[in-house]
């Protein structure tokens, strides 16, 4: 095709197809409004190529193929391998919808190859008719790459439109091939052609962002019950804790009773080591937040359990103006990340820093990391293998953070394998 208008139009809706077949089986490094600009300029580009070069087929496949390789590895978390394979499948198909058309199209008029170039109304309907069939196959092609996350019998049930959108293009194709057809009436059929390939995939497109939208809904829901569910059970440990700490303050009492009635050394000594370890327990963190105590006092233990080092200082600040909910949002889920992180290290240690700068609580917390984190657009997101999953306690962080005017920053020494990350934490009156 040699029409620069014509031209522009089918590679940004190529774009647009391949936007859909790569964030369906991928995850996007990149917002939604980046990817979509930077694969038009590269898919604009290889159409000024494929015009500069008149349509030459093994040119034009190989920047369709390099096109589609850079949009996949630039825009979505693909690996290189992976979109080279997807980039020479999905421009062999559309080299083969392509060739296919255009030799249908010669065989029903019985004109040469390349005549149909001269008929604008019917290259629009041939081009419509080839980019929905390449819209199918690419949908197709989607379920089958993964089968198990992407797709649900409602959504199998969309293909019904691009499919019977493809069968009314073949019948506007077949009117405009008809003799004594007038220019106009085929105009029209072209127009209609390219509103029926535009609403297809502007359908799905819609659709997509929209399910994309629940799902973003329905997994802060389920984190925000996880939240509620773990600040209950904080709660019940701060019960626990109460009574304990009542009872070991007894306990020392009636301990300190015995030992000024007795007389034996070795029961003096015995009775000296038990005041020694109920003072170690009633030494754990006391900040003033009841909160922060119990949570820290859980992570001393989770610690214990699995081998890890873990020192705090809180004595600066208790963030009192924290409320419980969001205080096991932030520091919660910053902790299960620092303590997963340093038991998979190899130096195995956690420490959380509480203080205040320029009227700002700070939390400071820092972790043996022996790899540097993923991060995308600055934010961190999660190591774990599904990110469609997981990552939501970052998600729920940040979204925490933002109701006390407050962010985090993050940096990691790669010489000392540490990963540190500062929270600063204003109040709700700053943030309005």
């Amino acid at each position: 095709m040699r029409d620069p208008v014509i031209s522009s139009i089918v590679y940004a809706f190529d774009m647009l197809i391949v936007y859909i077949f790569y964030s369906r089986i991928a995850e996007k490094r990149l917002s939604t409004c980046k990817c979509v600009l930077l694969g038009l300029i590269l898919f604009e580009l290889g159409s000024a190529v494929n015009l500069v070069f008149q349509n030459n087929p093994l040119i034009n496949s190989i920047v369709s193929i390099a096109v589609r390789f850079c949009f996949g590895i630039w825009c979505f978390n693909i690996r290189p391998f992976q979109a080279a394979g997807y980039s020479v499948c999905l421009t062999v198909i559309n080299f083969a919808l392509e060739l296919g058309s255009i030799l249908a199209f010669s065989a029903l008029t019985h004109t040469g190859p390349t005549d149909y170039n001269a008929n604008p109304a019917l290259l629009i309907v041939e081009c419509s008719t080839c980019k929905v069939l390449l819209f199918l196959t690419c949908l197709i092609l989607s379920y089958i790459a993964v089968p198990s996350t992407r797709w649900s019998k409602h959504q199998l049930s969309l293909l019904l439109f691009p499919t019977l959108s493809g069968v009314c293009l073949a019948i506007f194709w077949y009117i405009c091939l008809q003799d004594g057809i007038a220019p106009r009436i085929q105009y029209l059929l072209a127009f209609s052609s390219f509103l029926l390939f535009s609403s297809t995939v502007l359908l799905f497109i819609t659709y997509q962002h929209q399910l994309e939208t629940d799902s973003e809904r329905i997994r802060m829901k389920s984190e925000n019950e996880r939240l509620l569910t773990e600040k209950s059970y904080y709660d019940i440990l701060d019960q626990q804790n109460q009574q304990l700490m009542a009872y070991a303050h007894d306990a020392k009492n009636h301990l300190s009773a015995i030992q000024s009635l007795n007389t034996d050394p070795a029961i003096d000594r015995y009775i000296v080591a038990l005041s020694d370890q109920l003072k170690t327990y009633t030494g754990n963190c006391h900040s003033g937040n009841m909160m922060l105590d119990v949570m820290i006092n859980k992570y001393v233990l989770e610690c214990e359990r699995r081998d890890i080092r873990f020192d705090y200082y809180v004595r600066s600040c208790n963030l009192k103006n924290v409320e419980d909910i969001d205080l096991v949002a932030i520091l919660g889920n910053l902790m299960d990340n620092a303590v997963t992180s340093a038991e998979q290290s190899q130096k195995r240690f956690v420490f959380l820093e509480t203080t205040m700068r320029n009227g700002y609580s700070v939390v400071v917390i820092s972790n043996g990391c022996d790899a540097a984190p993923e991060t995308r657009g600055g934010r961190l997101v999660t190591a774990k293998e599904d990110k469609r999953l997981h990552g939501y306690g970052l998600k729920s962080v940040y979204k925490t953070l933002k109701k006390y005017h407050g962010d985090y920053s993050w940096e990691y020494n790669t010489l000392e394998n540490t990963f540190v990350v500062t929270v600063m934490i204003g109040s709700p009156q700053q943030a309005a």
